[in-house]
């Protein structure tokens, strides 16, 4: 947490020294403005009540003093996170898309809401938010300058036009152990595999056995990892394959395209291509400590494994460099490719967010401040300063190079589809029953198939069966509440 604030304070302290000073030169004198005649920017964000200093220094400080007093933004958050125990002390699950629509229509509603993806979609339909695209061609800005993740899967949840601008994304990619590759014959992953073939891959790399079984493929780089958990919220995303239906009342996953899933991880497991929950940790050498010891990508255990942008600039670029000092540490050649996809969803990832998209409301009160900030947020300017950011990539293209002279293939974490979310979010559903159990059936029931106890088929039934039960239970209590 430590170094996340600082690289927040860095990114601050950068932001006013580099874009505060061109800023005021560029803009009309304010100095007759008085303080309550400035113009009002109100800015929805999805929850707050607290502190909002956070927001206000990564999008509104710069921008409200290169105003120089003509622009004064509030926050205005959707849901008030100190309010959110009911009567009876049990926790309150918030409808989301209904609290945004009460601050966008109500007697003073914001002028800008900053939205995931779900709600933009629910948001854009329900025709709540201003159409970009004649106020982009007036303005004569480039779509082009910025990468297809982002642009094509902003359209794609607008009916092909845009009603917001996402100024950053996040992403992850598949990284491969390149020297691993080549020491057993095999010719590395390329971009745009399909799971089956990522599978077929990692077969051929895997070998050894106990504490030196070499994996072929992890959904991450940490030993202990849950095949349970990767299974249902990675691989069966972009498959749109449920749990449960629309209004909650039946499990779904009694199906062939479930039984599929299952069979073909747990397999995974059972040959030891991917690592399950009783394999073998690595041990120190000599007792040395290694801190990427229990890393399996870094220690070499792992041939491919999903990872984060930010995993590059923290782990893997530190190992990489201090290799001769790390004791046990054996450096490795590696390189990444776009994240494999299911072949009745080509180049479609669940594992790329658009969580802030700035959007117009349709009801704006002041809907020219309001261009103005979110044409700010999605500048040139404004993404060379935050392409300095180790944790995010910013949605502008030019702005996406590599760090510190590292040379890898950065165009996969841009170029994958994202996943366009359903009108019936099942998280919002989950939430609002409190069905985490579910998963723990589910878990529980994974692991006698991994010990070979029961068979796909009857561990489905089974889920199927206790899940209806908990559904029942659950729906004669829900903890929701708008």
């Amino acid at each position: 947490m430590g170094s996340k604030k600082w690289v927040r304070k860095l990114l601050l302290a950068t932001m006013a020294m580099a874009m505060i000073i061109p800023m005021l030169a560029a803009c009309t004198k304010t100095d007759e403005v008085k303080p309550g005649q400035e113009r009002v920017l109100r800015i929805g964000v999805l929850y707050g009540g607290n502190d909002d200093t956070y927001f206000r220094s990564q999008y509104t400080d710069v921008y409200e003093f290169s105003k120089q007093g003509a622009v004064r933004i509030e926050i205005v958050p959707a849901v008030d996170q100190s309010d959110r125990w009911g009567s009876n002390g049990e926790y309150k699950q918030p409808d989301y898309v209904e609290a945004l629509k009460k601050i966008m229509t109500g007697a003073n509603p914001v002028d800008v809401v900053v939205v995931d993806a779900s709600q933009y979609l629910q948001l854009a339909r329900d025709g709540l938010l201003k159409q970009l695209d004649p106020l982009i061609q007036q303005d004569k800005i480039d779509t082009n300058e910025f990468v297809p993740t982002v642009i094509d899967g902003l359209k794609a949840m607008g009916d092909n036009n845009l009603y917001g601008l996402a100024p950053t994304f996040s992403s992850q990619a598949l990284f491969y152990n390149r020297t691993l590759f080549n020491e057993a014959g095999v010719e590395p992953p390329t971009d745009n595999m399909t799971w089956d073939q990522v599978f077929d891959k990692a077969k051929l790399v895997s070998k050894g056995e106990g504490k030196d079984r070499v994996y072929g493929f992890s959904f991450n780089h940490y030993f202990g990892s849950d095949p349970f958990w990767d299974m249902v919220n990675t691989y069966v995303d972009p498959l749109n394959l449920r749990l449960i239906d629309d209004k909650a009342d039946n499990m779904t996953v009694n199906s062939p395209k479930w039984e599929n899933v299952w069979t073909t991880i747990s397999k995974l497991v059972a040959e030891k291509t991917i690592p399950g929950p009783n394999a073998e940790m690595p041990e120190t050498p000599d007792g040395q400590f290694n801190p990427f010891q229990y890393d399996s990508f870094l220690s070499g255990r792992v041939a491919m494994v999903l990872g984060d942008y930010s995993f590059i600039n923290s782990d893997l670029s530190d190992a990489m460099k201090n290799a001769d000092k790390i004791k046990g540490f054996t450096k490795f050649d590696w390189d990444v490719v776009t994240l494999p996809s299911h072949a009745e969803a080509p180049g479609v990832s669940g594992l790329v967010s658009l969580n802030n998209i700035f959007s117009i409301n349709q009801k704006a009160p002041n809907p020219e401040d309001a261009w103005d900030f979110v044409k700010f947020v999605s500048s040139e300017e404004w993404a060379k300063l935050r392409s300095r950011s180790s944790y995010e990539l910013v949605a502008r293209q030019k702005y996406i190079q590599p760090k510190d002279g590292i040379d890898f293939n950065i165009s996969a974490f841009y170029t994958v589809k994202p996943i366009l979310p359903s009108t019936h979010d099942e998280d919002e559903l989950f939430g609002k029953y409190s069905l985490y159990e579910l998963y723990e059936i589910g878990r529980n029931l994974f692991q006698e198939v991994m010990d070979n106890k029961k068979g796909v088929s009857e561990a489905l039934k089974e889920w199927e069966t206790k899940g209806n039960q908990v559904l029942k239970k659950k729906q004669a209590n829900p903890v929701y509440s708008k």
